[in-house]
């Protein structure tokens, strides 16, 4: 996959960042059609030094970017892009060969502000959106969906949830907001995912670029009374899901946990407290082991190292990325030089972060393969 984007691409994304506030391009009308979406909208480029030339190749570029983002956007949730937005312009805003299959300019004039306005109806090729889409999914963000009912009442603030939720993330995974999510995925598709179906998990993945699910359900039950001594059982089940395959990866159940209170619901509320740190420590000890297996080789491979020492200064700040492991140097010349690593995450999260390094270019990402140009 290339990654350079073209100079005037890069320009285009620094001056749009400094145009007045007022008269920004809306998002792109789109519709789809026979697989192929439809979008119309308006880009944008700054004249400098009465350059109109440039600045409407700005805007024609912006525009691309904009309808690509619209075709985008009605798979990826428009929070998730702004989250990842470094990755979101690398891998598709910013490189429109082969998504654009062809365009029109409806109308083109400059703005009473400085600015060159192009209006642009583009025909964007979808399956080539989604395998875009399909690469930036990521295999270390999780959504976490465990609906929790205590004595049959809804919890508003899950326990189990919750501490699933603080466990992954103080082990550095991306964890995304479950309440978020629930208010932008379908009811019926959440439904849908509690009870296995593979379908409605690759939706999800893809509309949040996780590729891993956690789903369950957390109940406690009252249990008995003795001398105003209330008890109550939790009983737990939950199960990570690989959204790009349905497949289930973990499985983790706990039953009749007991708790103790005067009253009934806090009795509940107590047994499903003493449940979360045994499902949240077996639910992490499972995952370890996952991405264990899923790493997997990459070589980096670097050209225009000037010496041994930049090599190592480029292996120490690969050992020093989250989720690198088994970094070892393996051949050094001043045309090209390889780094061995062994990585879990998509090639494409590595290759975001390298390019975002003043000194590296990357050229190309692959699976299992980065190439980098140094810079001085």
């Amino acid at each position: 996959m290339r990654m350079g984007a073209l100079t005037a691409a890069l320009t285009a994304v620094v001056l749009l960042g400094v145009v007045p506030a007022t008269g920004h391009a809306q998002p792109a009308a789109c519709r789809e059609q026979a697989g192929v979406h439809v979008c119309q909208t308006d880009g944008y480029g700054t004249i400098l030094n009465n350059d109109v030339a440039q600045a409407r190749d700005e805007a024609l570029i912006d525009a691309r970017r904009r309808a690509l983002e619209g075709a985008v956007g009605v798979q990826i949730d428009a929070e998730t892009i702004t989250r990842n937005q470094a990755l979101f312009d690398q891998s598709v805003r910013a490189r429109t060969g082969g998504l654009v299959q062809a365009e029109r300019v409806l109308e083109e004039a400059p703005t009473t502000d400085g600015r060159f306005r192009v209006r642009l109806e583009c025909w964007v090729k979808a399956t080539a959106v989604q395998e875009r889409v399909a690469q930036m999914v990521s295999n270390l963000s999780f959504v976490v969906l465990v609906p929790e009912r205590n004595l049959d009442a809804q919890a508003a603030q899950p326990v189990i949830e919750n501490e699933i939720v603080r466990r992954l993330t103080g082990e550095g995974f991306r964890v995304l907001d479950a309440r978020h999510v629930e208010r932008l995925a379908r009811r019926d598709q959440l439904d849908a995912l509690e009870r296995g179906d593979d379908d409605a998990a690759r939706a999800i993945g893809r509309r949040f670029l996780a590729n891993l699910i956690v789903v369950g359900q957390a109940t406690s039950r009252p249990s008995q009374n003795t001398g105003g001594i209330v008890s109550a059982h939790a009983n737990v089940t939950v199960r990570v899901i690989e959204a790009d395959t349905g497949r289930i990866v973990a499985n983790v159940a706990l039953d009749r946990v007991r708790g103790f209170a005067a009253a009934p619901e806090a009795a509940g509320q107590d047994a499903l407290h003493r449940a979360a740190a045994p499902v949240a420590d077996d639910l992490v000890k499972r995952l370890d082991g996952y991405f264990k297996r899923s790493e997997r080789r990459i070589d980096v491979v670097f050209r225009g190292l000037p010496g041994l020492d930049e090599y190592r200064r480029a292996k120490a700040f690969l050992e020093a990325q989250r989720w690198v492991t088994g970094v070892t140097e393996s051949a050094f010349t001043r045309e090209q030089a390889t780094i061995e690593l062994k990585y879990p995450e998509k090639t494409l999260y590595l290759a975001t972060r390298l390019g975002r390094e003043a000194r590296y270019r990357v050229v190309e990402a692959e699976h299992n393969r980065i190439l980098v140009e140094y810079r001085p």
